[in-house]
């Protein structure tokens, strides 16, 4: 660990503290306080404690960790809907996805780690104090020089022709940018649409329908993660847990023909 690196200290509690390593910097605590040379030369994966004797331990935060800790202009989308997202678009290295509604970021980071250095992630937002976020956020904790930050309505833009291996929508209306994402999607690959509540997945797959869209309906899921406290002889469900966050929509491009344009949703 250096200057200039995120650390990250956990208390006896579990309670997590991100912030920035800096010359002459100092993590200030209750109970005391620590300078960041002192973390320095400690390192991550070990143990420090304040003067008054508050034991932290040491580490260099995860994606997780940073995106749950960012500073933010909206809720972001959570870690376990970010890294399912990505496995349901089976991203790979070297891939080029688009997303819109970047919010604060969080789902960009995501697929920019996904699709690596040799990848392409174009990430649409409408609103730019958003946008501004989102690319701070992107630059501050890891920047692998793959994002294009695009302002602008997706349902205005003009695409590349089967240019993108996936997309990923977090817009409260995804069935209006359709019809500019169908021409961009090849042919075989998947769209996932983030939609915190049920009625907004009804109204796309009716839409898809009516639309006559080429899209199949592979499944609809959310992702729930339950937490455990364990401390032997004691287990219990941690009382305090993410619940129901949004459903993921995953829907497959397929080629238009007549013979096909009314059963793309099953």
């Amino acid at each position: 660990m250096t200057y200039g690196d995120w650390a990250l200290l956990q208390d006896r509690r579990g309670r997590v503290y991100l912030f920035r390593l800096q010359p002459g910097g100092i993590f200030n605590y209750h109970r005391g306080s620590i300078r960041h040379e002192a973390i320095i030369q400690a390192g991550a994966g070990r143990f420090i404690a304040t003067p008054q004797g508050e034991r932290f331990s040491i580490h260099r935060p995860t994606l997780e960790d940073y995106v749950l800790q960012m500073p933010r202009e909206a809720t972001p989308t959570y870690p376990k809907d970010a890294a399912t997202i990505c496995f349901l678009l089976d991203l790979a290295p070297g891939m080029r996805v688009l997303e819109a509604g970047a919010g604060s970021g969080g789902l960009t980071l995501y697929l920019a780690r996904a699709v690596g250095p040799t990848g392409q992630v174009w990430s649409y937002e409408s609103r730019l104090r958003h946008l501004e976020r989102a690319r701070r956020n992107l630059g501050e904790y890891e920047d692998w020089g793959n994002v294009t930050f695009v302002q602008g309505d997706l349902a205005q833009a003009e695409l590349p022709p089967s240019s993108f291996d996936g997309v990923a929508l977090d817009l409260m209306e995804p069935w209006s940018v359709l019809h500019s994402i169908v021409p961009a999607l090849k042919i075989d690959r998947f769209l996932v649409c983030y939609l915190p509540n049920l009625t907004q997945v009804v109204t796309l797959l009716e839409q898809i329908k009516t639309l006559q869209l080429p899209f199949l309906h592979e499944r609809t899921l959310e992702v729930q993660h339950r937490e455990w406290d364990i401390r032997p002889p004691i287990a219990h469900p941690k009382f305090q847990q993410v619940g129901h966050t949004a459903f993921l929509v995953q829907l497959r491009r397929i080629e238009h023909t007549q013979q096909n344009t009314l059963l793309e949703v099953r």
